[in-house]
């Protein structure tokens, strides 16, 4: 089963960017005045549609407009915004597509229209290519047999229009004609096999430029050195050529450069750390307590033109470690399974499941979490969020880091607000530290800021919007940030 785990992460580092088995991108929060939850389906081929479905909630709305915005073009490069139309009998969903033409850090601007005005806001949507399409056996025979039956029908009419077109009606061919079209028949004949064969080699072309500028993740060394009674983990990051991409570009996403999750095989020992860089292309980080073990390595980064990727690799822990963490941001340790009510400390975290998930669906997890005498938990903002969650596939072929705002990183969405030239609305619930940053570079403009703060208090319910890819089991680690400590718990969810 290890065995089989870690094959599987090798085979999907190969395959993942930010969401590893997860494509679809989902986002809660406001455009302007306008709460809306936005699910996209991205592209897997470049070019490619992006399909865009919009949950307007139960606001007045005019109309939604969308818009493709790259990162190297702003929205001054942008084609215009297409209006979307309302799913048929709901009148709260708006769906749409759009074309992502070339590759590229991009993403999708949505700009509601209503009677509060017009709001917008920007959702990160990377134009990748991750797959290639091709062609069944019984098809590509049977439009060879069609493509030959047409030359041939082709050269034998070019044959017969200059044997006998400028003979009376009945009369035989003249050994002349007949020699002319012979000749003209091998011409024609020659000459299409010839388009075919530059035709051919142009398509190769095509497909080798293709092929060359398919996504190849930046690749992850973890290894653990023991020096001086302390176990401490070496993360080097390898740049494998793609595109114009730099490994060396990484920008804080809730204040930390790199977000590292460790889970053991055996779904047990959990961890969430913040390892710090030596320097641009390697971290390291002083590992707390953790059990022997053969682990699973997630290591989250934003590059600064807000393409995020998700690093993977694998650890083998020889010998129990017992550190004490040294990043107050860090949680390590052992997150047993609940069926519905994780209990830490004085705090209960509830999982409220629906009963049904389908996948492919859009959900919304909920957690609610209480303290004593069951009154709503007083949770304290971590990391710039109410709360954190990692959802796992039981065989790792899916891992996502959730919040609150869905399944996009912060920074990637600051980096490509930078983008556009008006007013655009980003995540609901920032750090001081942000919002301090946007005030100063003026990326945001006050008003938004405004809104930013008003949305500033912390529920004791959490929920995650998420769209589980495919039927299986699920884990899924939730954390928030507690009387000064990080609390977790872990729950089971299954998908059909």
């Amino acid at each position: 089963m290890k065995h089989s785990i870690t094959l599987l992460l090798i085979f999907i580092s190969s395959l993942s960017y930010a969401h590893i088995g997860s494509p679809d991108i989902v986002y809660q929060g406001n455009a302007g005045p306008y709460p809306v939850l936005i699910t996209i389906q991205p592209p897997d081929v470049v070019p490619g549609i992006a399909k865009i479905l919009i949950d307007a909630g139960s606001e007045k709305i005019n109309r939604i407009k969308i818009q493709p915005v790259y990162y190297q073009y702003g929205s001054s490069g942008a084609p215009k915004g297409d209006d979307i139309k309302k799913v048929a009998g709901m009148n709260h969903l708006y769906e749409g597509s759009l074309w992502l033409m070339t590759f590229g850090s991009s993403s999708v601007k949505i700009s509601v229209e209503g009677k509060k005005g017009i709001g917008s806001t920007i959702v990160p949507v990377p134009a990748i290519a991750t797959a290639t399409r091709t062609m069944d056996q019984t098809t590509g025979i049977g439009l060879q047999i069609m493509g030959a039956f047409l030359i041939l029908s082709l050269v034998s009419i070019i044959g017969a229009a200059i044997k006998e077109s400028t003979i009376p009606h009945g009369a035989s061919p003249t050994p002349k004609g007949k020699r002319s079209a012979i000749i003209v028949m091998c011409i024609t004949f020659i000459s299409i096999v010839s388009l075919l064969i530059f035709a051919n080699n142009w398509w190769g072309k095509v497909e080798s430029d293709y092929r060359n500028n398919m996504f190849k993740p930046l690749k992850l060394n973890a290894q653990i050195e023991k020096e001086n009674d302390k176990s401490t983990l070496y993360l080097d990051i390898v740049n494998p050529a793609w595109q114009e991409r730099k490994a060396d570009d990484l920008i804080a996403d809730h204040g930390k450069l790199m977000h590292l999750f460790l889970i053991d095989t055996k779904g047990q020992q959990f961890a969430h750390l913040h390892p710090v860089p030596k320097d641009s292309l390697h971290f390291v980080s002083i590992l707390p307590s953790l059990n022997e073990g053969n682990y699973l390595v997630f290591a989250e980064v934003v590059h600064s033109n807000g393409m995020a990727e998700t690093l993977t690799d694998t650890l083998h822990v020889l010998e129990n470690i017992n550190s004490k963490i040294t990043d107050t941001d860090d949680f390590a340790g052992d997150v047993p399974l609940n069926s519905e009510v994780a209990i830490v400390d004085n705090l209960k975290i509830k999982a409220n499941i629906q009963n049904r998930i389908i996948a492919g669906k859009p959900v919304k997890i909920s957690f609610k979490c209480t303290e004593d005498g069951n009154m709503p938990a007083n949770l304290q903002p971590y990391l710039g969020m109410a709360g954190h969650a990692v959802v796992m596939k039981d065989d790792a072929s899916v891992f996502i880091h959730l919040h609150p705002m869905g399944t996009i990183s912060m920074a990637s969405q600051y980096a490509l607000a930078e983008k556009v030239d008006e007013n655009i609305t980003i995540c609901g619930n920032l750090s001081e530290a942000s919002e301090a940053s946007l005030d100063t570079t003026g990326v945001i403009d006050k008003k938004t800021i405004s809104l930013m703060r008003s949305n500033k208090e912390y529920s004791s319910e959490i929920i995650f919007p998420y769209v589980f890819p495919k039927p299986g089991d699920y884990y899924i680690w939730i954390q928030v940030k507690h009387k000064g400590t990080i609390k977790n718990g872990k729950f089971k969810i299954k998908a059909v």
